[in-house]
């Protein structure tokens, strides 16, 4: 699917495996690219189908999709990411977004190659898996292995806010379950999930950093943004009234956060929040 009219797709290799993105940069665009890195078992499109073609009215976004096979585990998401920086972006400092597992790999790539990233924005994210994710993972584990039905529920309940499923008509709510899928190998996502713990690497984050966080979400609380918003020197915190699928329930609310944020980053200082918007 072609996200925005000047998006291009292709392929970067990684071993044996090619990792998909899309990218709206035209040969010799010098701009400072937006890197899109979606959550466990979506897309670029999935997770960010409105979120891209609104940045991309006024920036140049790469978006990737993360591959996954037996035996993949975080480092390997980390080193997906680099290859496909330094394959578009000619290894140069790049606007790095990630949500949810996206916010994990790209707060431990931050940490590690401090190099490349220009500024750094963390939907959703989290440092280290706790109690109340395990048991989460758990349930979606059982429900995985029967699936069908009881799972396509399961997830729809945990992605979205009780006010943004209340709001939908029963027809589309109906779609809203019918239609859930992952892709192959979110259940390899899910393990990877089960046992992050990044603290060394956020520990090394330099770069300006942006913090957002659902304030209704079920699968990784809004504890975790404060977590993430103290663990990093240089970062600000922006609260949105949404659930875990935040980039759905609020787009216009994240395209406009993260386009303040990359083009002026320290125009709110570090250790701020950022006031609420009404869109």
């Amino acid at each position: 699917m072609k996200l925005h009219p000047d998006s291009d797709a292709g392929t970067v290799p990684f071993g044996e495996a090619q990792i998909a993105f899309h990218d709206t940069g035209a040969p010799g665009d010098g701009r400072t690219p937006i890197v899109l890195v979606h959550g466990t078992g979506g897309s670029t499109e999935t997770h960010f189908r409105t979120v891209f073609p609104m940045l991309a009215a006024r920036h140049r976004v790469i978006g990737l999709d993360l591959t996954v096979s037996p035996g993949t585990d975080l480092d390997a998401l980390v080193a997906q990411v680099v290859a496909v920086i330094e394959a578009r972006a000619a290894k140069q400092p790049v606007h790095l977004v990630g949500y949810s597992l996206g916010a994990v790999v790209t707060a431990a790539l931050a940490g590690r190659r401090q190099d490349l990233v220009e500024t750094l924005t963390l939907i959703a994210g989290w440092i280290t898996t706790d109690k109340q994710q395990r048991v989460r993972n758990s349930v979606w584990q059982a429900l995985f292995e029967q699936g069908g039905r009881p799972l396509q529920e399961f997830e729809t309940f945990a992605a979205y806010s009780a006010q943004f499923l209340r709001s939908r008509a029963d027809q589309d709510l109906e779609n809203l379950i019918a239609g859930r899928t992952s892709r192959a190998g979110v259940d390899i996502e899910m393990a990877i999930n089960r046992s992050v713990d990044i603290t060394s690497d956020v520990e090394r984050i330099t770069a300006p950093t942006l913090v957002i966080g659902a304030t209704a979400d079920q699968m990784v609380p809004i504890v975790h943004s404060y977590m993430l918003f103290g663990g990093i020197e240089d970062a600000r915190l922006a609260e949105v009234d949404a659930g875990h699928a935040i980039t759905s329930e609020r787009p216009a609310q994240v395209f406009m956060l993260i386009d303040d944020f990359v083009k002026e980053p320290a125009a709110v200082p570090a250790g701020n929040t950022i006031q609420p918007l009404t869109v």
